[in-house]
């Protein structure tokens, strides 16, 4: 069974469901005045369907030639046996969101397009006034599918549904849901799964076709623009990016690395990491075998084949800013950076100096090109001997780590922005244990966003923290320990994100636990809805700050 539904983001939008049973089409859906928010799909005649998706009648009349197409007509017809006939021009009524990406794949030469938005481009083309419509179903000259998804609040407890009960919300509406494509998900919505398949999966249910219909005598032209518009689905355009908070690999968990078990750490979480495209986390300590203690309260030192955990794991890219990249020193640095660029993970928010610091990692993945930078700001220790992190802040000529100072990390965005699509900024700031974020940590990555960032991700508090939405980009504020053996909370989680070229389409946060020992397991049930519950309500107190 296959449901398709078409949504608009004027206030009155037309929703289709189609259900296939072997060669059986039924089922239509008209357009309904919507409350604000709250769309209500209803069940409309068979006969709608067939006015919202099939092509007029042989008998329609085409719009009458404009002056520039009767003069482009006498001048083909007079023209030498060497010239070359200009196609006449041709309107094309598609749905509102669609203007753009049609005029994105036309070329500069050639025929004269007109690409007009439309409530109904079925209507326009009946109607004479246009020559080509976009509209949905599979009569006509097949361009495209996309999935469409249930979305709601993104803090709402509610994640999934069945495909029966997917159906009855297409069919009579819910207050909470929106009925909408994928692509004009925004991050502040979530998506329902759908049997647990997420929208991008290839066996996700909810699919929408597009098919070009075309009146008389311009089915050439709709040949033309099907062969224009791009037919690669969502997901191949989508990148999805997996990122964790605190990974800390001495104590417990290097010692079961230096015992020869290097795949312990990630052992029921690697299959997540490298299912993504990209995966990231804050590496929480030295990394090798030189360099001596610091003067601080807690120095770690991993193991160096602690590197090849973290690339076994499925990680990319890791960022280095943060209270204990530098315990054992600067040689210690250095080799822990040349180790994990030896396994092919990124480095940011540490170098041989302060232009090294802050230096992008730049990475391509499906022609989306992401730039990530690092960056830290924590509090002075609150017990002898005081350690304060920002004297390992790295200058012109000394290594150490990129502090977060909002200026020079707006700086540092603009710059990245140029060089990539998106930028991603790793932010390790707040107080530890503390849900809320602190002043510094909230100005550094309100900065950040302002400056062009699409996404920060915090972390260094231990816990899990809020969500902060903004028009241009998302602030995921803490994401707590993840692989850490330490006495503290064990709720964590792994935060999904996909982001496609406008932007961040969907965050999700896959509840885990940390073990005693250090190493992360996924939760389920209660406890992973508890993990949730409190994501949300640190959400919403952070969005309803009015900031």
């Amino acid at each position: 069974m296959l449901i398709r539904l078409l949504h608009s983001r004027h206030d009155r939008h037309l929703i289709i469901l189609t259900l296939t049973l072997m060669s059986l089409l039924l089922g239509a859906c008209r357009r309904e005045q919507q409350t604000a928010g709250t769309p209500l799909p209803t069940i409309a005649t068979p006969a709608a369907v067939s006015a919202a998706t099939t092509a007029p009648a042989t008998q329609t009349p085409a719009p009458a030639p404009s002056p520039t197409e009767a003069a482009t007509a006498t001048a083909t017809s007079t023209a030498t046996a060497t010239s070359s006939p200009t196609p006449r021009p041709a309107t094309v009524a598609v749905p509102d969101g669609w203007v753009a990406d049609v005029n994105a794949v036309l070329p500069p030469t050639g025929r004269r397009w007109e690409i007009t938005s439309a409530v109904d481009p079925a209507a326009e083309l009946a109607a004479g006034r246009a020559h080509i419509a976009l509209v949905t179903g599979e009569n006509g000259i097949p361009v495209a599918q996309e999935p469409f998804v249930l979305a709601v609040p993104f803090t709402t407890e509610w994640e999934a549904v069945t495909l029966s009960q997917a159906q009855e919300i297409v069919n009579n509406g819910h207050t909470l849901v929106t009925v909408l494509p994928w692509r004009r998900l925004t991050p502040s919505l979530k998506p329902l799964r759908v049997d647990g398949v997420h929208p991008l999966a290839p066996d996700y249910p909810l699919q929408q076709s597009w098919s070009l219909a075309a009146a008389p005598g311009y089915e050439e032209a709709a040949e033309e623009l099907a062969n224009l518009l791009p037919s690669t689905p969502p997901a191949a355009q989508t990148v999805h990016l997996a990122a964790v908070g605190d990974v800390m690999l001495d104590r417990a968990l290097g010692a079961a690395i230096r015992n020869g078990n290097v795949d312990y750490p990630f052992a029921n979480v690697a299959g997540l990491l490298q299912s993504a495209d990209v995966a990231a986390a804050n590496l929480e300590s030295a990394l090798g075998d030189v360099g001596e203690p610091a003067a601080k309260s807690y120095t770690f030192r991993a193991p160096p084949a602690a590197a090849s955990s973290l690339a076994r794991a499925g990680f990319d890219v890791v960022t280095l800013a943060n209270n204990h990249a530098l315990d054992y020193g600067p040689a210690a640095l250095s080799q822990g950076m040349a180790l994990l660029q030896e396994q092919g993970i990124a480095t940011v928010g540490a170098g041989q100096n302060a232009q090294a610091a802050r230096t992008p990692a730049l990475l391509t993945v499906k022609g989306i090109s992401l730039a990530f930078l690092g960056y830290v700001h924590v509090p002075v220790e609150g017990s002898p001997p005081y350690f304060d992190t920002q004297s390992w802040a790295a200058t012109e000529t000394t290594p150490g780590l990129a502090w977060a100072d909002p200026e020079q990390i707006q700086a540092d965005v603009a710059a990245a922005r140029q060089q990539a699509d998106h930028v991603v900024v790793f932010l390790h700031s707040g107080y530890e244990y503390v849900p809320a974020p602190s002043e510094p940590q909230t100005t550094a990555a309100r900065a950040a966003i302002a400056a062009g960032a699409s996404l920060v991700i915090g972390h260094h508090a231990h816990i899990l923290q809020g969500v902060e939405f903004h028009e241009s980009g998302v602030i995921a504020y803490g994401l707590g320990n993840f692989a850490f053996t330490i006495d503290g909370r064990p709720e964590t989680a792994i935060l999904n994100v996909w982001l496609d070229r406008d932007g961040v389409r969907q965050i999700e946060f896959v509840p885990a636990l940390v073990g005693n020992d250090g190493q992360p397991h996924l939760a389920q049930g209660e406890e992973a809805a508890a993990i949730r519950r409190n994501v949300y309500f640190l959400t919403d107190l952070l969005n309803a700050s009015g900031r």
